[in-house]
């Protein structure tokens, strides 16, 4: 989802969407925006007036979104940050999500690296989902902001703590074990293929100068070059069906 439109997004957002495109295996893919999001799901009305008086980000919003389209049609749901390196397999299980040997939330109560909100796939009519949806559903029908940035990860983990059948799938996900955020924090240096051998590799939607005047490309510009989004309609009404 990039909910402005996809080409109002930064580059690298861009080209981390046709990372995922080119890696989609037999998956469709969907791009939510403002101007295509009621093609596919309807939200009560308090969420919509609550979420028009910024009583939450869009951010924020994009956690109900995610839960309440898993819930109706299956399928993964990816940050528009991600930038992928291997073909997503068809979802064969009722839940999958990135379970992380290390990264920089591991020392927290509530969420130990063990999934990853931004990164999660699902059967149609999953528990976890739908269970997830009303859990956000109920919490902004009764309260006006934001108790913890990490509510999503809050609601899964008390899922994890209270339904055993769901605590075994977790513990039965593989560990992803290179460090899906050393990439980000080598975009601005020269190219060296050497930090692109994870699979997964968390972005953030910076924008940074490119300078191709140099001599050498930075890792940056290598993915904002190799993997350009091209957008063959108005992104009013996008969707890549394929």
């Amino acid at each position: 989802m990039w909910y402005q439109g996809i080409d109002n997004a930064p580059p690298i957002v861009k080209s981390c969407i046709q990372s995922i495109i080119e890696n989609r295996a037999e998956h469709p893919v969907y791009i939510i925006s403002k101007y295509n999001l009621n093609n596919y799901i309807k939200f009560p009305p308090y969420i919509i007036k609550k979420f028009n008086k910024r009583k939450f980000s869009i951010t924020h919003f994009s956690d109900i979104i995610r839960f309440a389209l898993l819930s109706k049609y299956g399928g993964y749901w990816l940050d528009s940050t991600y930038f992928i390196q291997t073909p997503l397999t068809k979802v064969n299980t009722s839940f999958f999500s990135l379970k992380l040997s290390h990264c920089w939330l591991e020392r927290s109560h509530y969420i130990k690296c063990l999934f990853s909100g931004n990164f999660l796939g699902v059967g149609k009519n999953s528990f976890i989902a739908t269970y997830a949806y009303m859990a956000f559903l109920y919490y902004w029908k009764k309260y006006n902001s934001l108790i913890y940035y990490l509510l999503i990860d809050i609601i899964i983990h008390i899922a994890y703590i209270n339904v055993p059948e769901f605590r075994n799938k977790i513990k039965k996900l593989p560990f992803v074990h290179c460090n899906i955020f050393k990439l980000e924090r080598k975009l601005k240096n020269d190219f060296d293929i050497s930090y692109f051998k994870c699979p997964f590799n968390k972005l953030k939607k910076r924008k940074y100068n490119i300078l191709f005047n140099k001599k050498k490309i930075t890792n940056f510009e290598y993915i904002t070059e190799k993997y350009k989004l091209i957008i063959k309609n108005n992104s009013r009404n996008f969707t890549l069906n394929i």
